[in-house]
């Protein structure tokens, strides 16, 4: 049951993680692609050669979210039961922690110092990840919630 619950909870945010990817970052494109805001070398990834291998293999993207998704899941099966509250705050705290562990140096890193991303934009970014992840743990938690036999909210 447990390698069921989590390859669920991974299924399940693979899923808020691609969603949330269209519904966030998808508006947010029309600024963070705009060549009067963002930076030539960030705007060339995307045009010059080489191209993002999902350019090239669009498979790779939706098989990228379920083996993140599955590690998020295996994350959450150890410390889910720690986080205080019902599913949907457990899964706002799970979210939280996944952006605060991953987006202040991914963003100060490779947007912001690597690729000269205005500032600005870097923080734009760097909410619309944290609205998507705060999706991808509510997903895992209500999933995880609806396996492990304790009910839900």
């Amino acid at each position: 049951m447990r390698a069921f619950r989590i390859l669920a909870s991974g299924v399940a945010a693979a899923a808020a993680w691609g969603v949330g990817l269209l519904v966030v970052f998808g508006p947010a494109q029309m600024i963070l692609a705009d060549p009067g805001w963002q930076s030539a070398k960030f705007l060339s990834v995307f045009t010059q050669p080489p191209l993002p291998r999902i350019a090239e293999r669009a498979e790779v993207l939706p098989l990228g979210l379920l083996l993140i998704g599955t590690i998020y899941a295996c994350v959450y099966e150890s410390l889910g039961r720690r986080l205080p509250g019902s599913f949907s705050r457990k899964g706002l705290a799970f979210g939280l922690i996944a952006w605060a562990l991953m987006v202040p140096w991914f963003e100060f890193y490779l947007p912001w110092n690597v690729m000269h991303e205005p500032l600005p934009l870097v923080l734009l970014e760097a909410l619309c990840w944290l609205l998507v992840l705060l999706g991808v743990g509510l997903a895992i938690s209500i999933v995880h919630g609806r396996f492990d036999g304790s009910g839900s909210d």
